[in-house]
């Protein structure tokens, strides 16, 4: 079981993510953080944050910016600006949004696992790409994409029929 911090402002993202590790993972879920918290990191084994939020809502400073580059936990780090390069360190995995389920799930073997060391990167589209164009439809697992299909009985049809006597 590992020790993660999470640090995401969105309540919903936090509940998702944080779905997503439990019960293998101990997570702990932070709305933001300052970079002397992050300076100070002994016990957690994971580090995951969510630079695209925390830079929509002003939080990543550069001094925080720069504690996580020279912080030595892992760390998962999430953005949608392509433009905008990963903290430049070992033992990290960018991730681009929306994220991938199998690509999170790699990258939090990859970094929890002993020889996790190197760095793990998910490769982003294309900057002048529009997202609209990024996305792709739900797929199942033998690559036949999900229909979403509401299935409505007609109640009309069955309570026309007049009972049996």
């Amino acid at each position: 079981m590992g020790k993660i911090l999470l640090i995401e402002p969105h309540k919903v993202l936090q509940q998702a993510i944080g779905l997503s590790l439990f019960p293998e993972h101990d997570v702990q879920v932070q709305d933001s953080v300052t970079a002397s918290a992050i300076g100070s990191l002994r016990e957690t084994d994971l580090l995951i944050v969510d630079a695209a939020a925390l830079r929509e809502s002003n939080q990543l400073s550069p001094e925080l910016a720069r504690e996580l580059q020279n912080s030595a936990v892992p760390l998962v780090w999430i953005d949608d600006d392509t433009s905008v390069p990963p903290p430049k360190r070992d033992k990290l995995a960018a991730l681009t949004k929306p994220i991938e389920s199998a690509a999170f799930q790699s990258a939090l073997v990859a970094l929890l696992s002993p020889a996790g060391a190197k760095t793990v990167a998910k490769k982003a589209p294309p900057a002048g790409e529009p997202k609209s164009q990024r996305k792709k439809p739900r797929q199942k697992a033998d690559g036949e994409p999900i229909e979403l299909v509401d299935i409505v009985e007609d109640e009309a049809s069955s309570e026309g029929k007049a009972p049996k006597s």
